[in-house]
């Protein structure tokens, strides 16, 4: 079996697949399987993920009916037979031809359940990249005490906003039945946490490996709908009971402060909708404002008070209005 699989969910990105794919193929580790999902895609993406799989036997290619980004990385995770499994978007690339050959060393030295890594941001709109994960305090992980480094992951903000940033072991993705939500968007969020409290030991890379491609039109990351605070709703009720469950209590303290920054952030996504849809996404967030009690970093403790003084509709303004002038 190889060392690495390489899950790529693939919709209307033909302008942006070549390049996601020639940044695998041009990996010096050759070790790997690419799974491409051609997720019902419109364009000219299925044929060429056949030409792809024609060339090289290492790609695989599943094509599938439309059912979004959780369903494409599920048939990814279903197909693919690596040690472990990496996620990589369509529109974003490995920015090192040595990243696989770097991760593989690293985790024979230290065959951990999970291993993170750093990325950058290329934003379309200013051609600019800038380093946007790094700064992991190697030292500290490097001690491979679980219950520490995680803490500091959850406590520090390092722990991975998305699911592209870490190999993790298939077979503990496999033994937890650890999958992704379907039907909903900011998926992510569970995911993360499941892996990151399913596994037993995590390492690190301080090297931003992924690229990310900020300002693409179209992208789900940049829009905002109802199925996001679906998302939000989903990961809060989960975890909130999941929390019930955790023995350790710092790691649950640390658990239900990042469940009341991913309610946090729903906000942002209200505050960008028309009128509207927003009342019906805030109807479904004002049923969770005492999550934000939880909080100890500063900004949700910051949304608490904010929403018992003016209200969530303004709030959810007012915080939109702040991300856009701080994520330019």
């Amino acid at each position: 079996m190889p060392r690495f699989s390489i899950i790529v969910p693939v919709y209307n990105v033909e302008k942006y697949l070549a390049e996601c794919v020639e940044s695998v193929l041009a990996q010096t580790f050759s070790d790997w399987e690419m799974i491409l999902v051609d997720d019902g895609s419109p364009d000219q993406c299925p044929r060429l993920c056949d030409e792809w799989a024609e060339k090289d036997n290492r790609i695989k290619v599943v094509h599938k009916e439309n059912g979004g980004l959780s369903s494409a990385r599920n048939a990814g995770i279903r197909h693919c037979k690596g040690d472990y499994l990496m996620f990589l978007d369509s529109d974003d690339f490995y920015n090192d031809k040595n990243a696989l050959k770097i991760f593989n060393k690293k985790l024979n030295e230290n065959e951990t359940d999970v291993l993170i890594f750093g990325c950058t941001d290329f934003n379309m709109n200013t051609g600019k990249t800038v380093v946007s994960r790094t700064g992991y305090d190697l030292d500290l992980i490097a001690k491979n005490n679980y219950v520490d480094t995680l803490h500091y992951l959850l406590s520090s903000k390092m722990i991975p906003g998305g699911a592209t940033i870490f190999c993790v072991k298939r077979s503990l993705i496999v033994h937890n039945d650890i999958l992704f939500k379907e039907g909903i968007q900011d998926e992510d969020y569970d995911f993360v946490l499941s892996i990151f409290t399913a596994c037993k030991s995590i390492t690190a890379i301080d090297d931003p490996f992924y690229s990310y491609r900020k300002g693409r039109p179209g992208s789900i990351t940049g829009s905002s709908n109802i199925k996001m605070i679906n998302g939000i709703e989903y990961t809060v009720n989960k975890w909130l009971e999941r929390s019930e469950k955790i023995e350790n209590a710092v790691i649950k303290k640390d658990v239900l402060n990042y469940i009341a920054f991913i309610y946090s952030t729903g906000f942002v996504v209200c505050g960008r909708m028309e009128r509207k849809k927003r009342k019906e996404a805030l109807k479904i967030m004002n049923k969770y404002i005492s999550v934000l009690k939880f909080a100890y970093w500063k900004k949700p403790k910051l949304a608490f008070v904010a929403v018992k003084l003016i209200g969530t509709n303004f709030f959810s303004l007012a915080a939109a209005k702040y991300f856009q002038i701080t994520h330019i």
